[in-house]
């Protein structure tokens, strides 16, 4: 019924020469790997937090466009329907972010940009765009006929469940800054994922602002040093991306707060499944078909408890679910 599965020597080395014993190094010597198979465990948890880290981004992506999607098109634009307009054909923006939407709205033909016919739907539109077109957004000043772009009633909309709601709040410059920083750090965590770049291995922790007029954006936590370091920060920055999905929609957060993918990332944020990974032990097996009896299978369960060891649910040969043997 409960089947463990031993480690295979050959199939790890062979996965530490895919992986390069270089890239290994940096799991070695910050964590104090003793060799590649504990410094391979680690390269694993990594990978699986940035998984979840991913995810969650990218339900904030989504939820922030169309946020922004909505507001700008109660304000302009004359293509399209209810809350789904053309408002990016009726405003000011910068040479990058036309480009960015030009590189929705046409093709290339040898050296010309000649328009998609039919023309993509402004929804179409919007879902075409990068996470790193809305930071840039903020700075919008002026729509096309010059009239200043009221950010203070917009940002209201866009931010139901952000605790200012005076559109006074967000007509303020520094106020928008802080917004931006928000909205960059989630891009930048986003990137840093996407590019296979170790998700603990940080740079100091800025305060939520802009370099304006030459000065420097302050240092408000230096870089971290330590694994135990790395998890507080890497827990801060969960705890920045969730909020700013609970600015966006405190419904969609709620539901989030409630998921296992939330549950998973902050067991993943524990020193202790730090230390779990670390010694990469192979997952059990628990097979439910062949479970004779419900003691059986809670004494299976302690067991893994007992040993810390990941579990794999099946059915027959189904695999059906996973439990992680760690206390968030």
């Amino acid at each position: 019924m409960l089947k463990l599965i031993k480690g295979n020597p050959a199939g790890n080395l062979a996965h530490i020469q895919a992986l390069s014993h270089a890239r290994l190094s940096n799991y070695r010597s910050f964590f104090g790997a003793t060799d590649d198979g504990e410094a391979l465990g680690l390269y694993q948890w990594n990978d699986d937090l940035s998984a979840v880290l991913f995810r969650t981004i990218s339900l904030v992506e989504v939820v922030l466009r169309n946020q922004f999607h909505h507001a700008m098109s109660q304000r302009y634009g004359a293509v399209g329907g209810q809350g789904s307009k053309d408002w990016y054909a009726h405003v000011a923006l910068s040479s990058l972010s036309k480009a960015k939407i030009m590189d929705v709205t046409h093709y290339k033909q040898g050296k010309q940009l000649l328009p998609r016919v039919p023309a993509p739907s402004p929804d179409d539109v919007v879902s075409g765009l990068t996470f790193g077109f809305w930071p840039r957004l903020l700075d919008l000043t002026v729509d096309i006929h010059q009239q200043s772009v009221a950010w203070g009633p917009i940002l209201v909309d866009v931010l139901p469940g952000h605790r200012q709601r005076q559109a006074s709040y967000w007509a303020k410059l520094k106020h928008r800054d802080a917004l931006f920083a928000r909205l960059d750090l989630c891009n930048e965590l986003r990137n840093r994922i996407a590019h296979h770049e170790p998700i603990w291995k940080l740079g100091p922790l800025m305060v939520e602002s802009r370099s304006r007029h030459g000065s420097p954006v302050a240092i408000q936590a230096p870089a971290p040093t330590t694994p135990a370091d790395a998890l507080n920060r890497l827990r801060t920055l969960y705890d920045r991306v969730t909020e700013l999905l609970g600015w966006l929609s405190p419904a969609v957060a709620a539901k989030h707060k409630a998921s296992d993918m939330h549950l998973r990332c902050l067991n993943l944020l524990q020193i202790d499944t730090l230390r779990d990974y670390r010694r990469a032990l192979p997952p059990a097996e628990i097979d439910l078909a062949t479970v004779p009896k419900l003691r059986s299978l809670r004494k299976a369960l302690r067991y893994a408890a007992r040993r810390k060891q990941p579990v794999l649910i099946k059915d027959g040969h189904r695999l059906i679910g996973h439990l992680s043997c760690t206390t968030p």
